[in-house]
């Protein structure tokens, strides 16, 4: 519950153009996401989609 919940403030943070604050947030829920559950998990997997989306700019709110 704690990462989907940083997940979630990491979308708002760059949805309110703090896109840098939103990759921090979200590299941290990738890498606990990966300890936790394995880099494979459906979860880790969609994190890590997001936060590539953020590093190359093509993500949008």
């Amino acid at each position: 519950m704690v990462l989907a919940a940083r997940q979630l403030l990491s979308r708002t943070r760059a949805a309110l153009g703090h896109v840098e604050e939103g990759i921090a947030l979200m590299a941290d829920v990738v890498e606990r996401r990966e300890r936790g559950l394995g880099p494979e998990h459906p979860f880790t997997v969609v994190s890590r989609q997001l936060l590539d989306a953020y590093r190359s700019g093509r993500w949008r709110p």
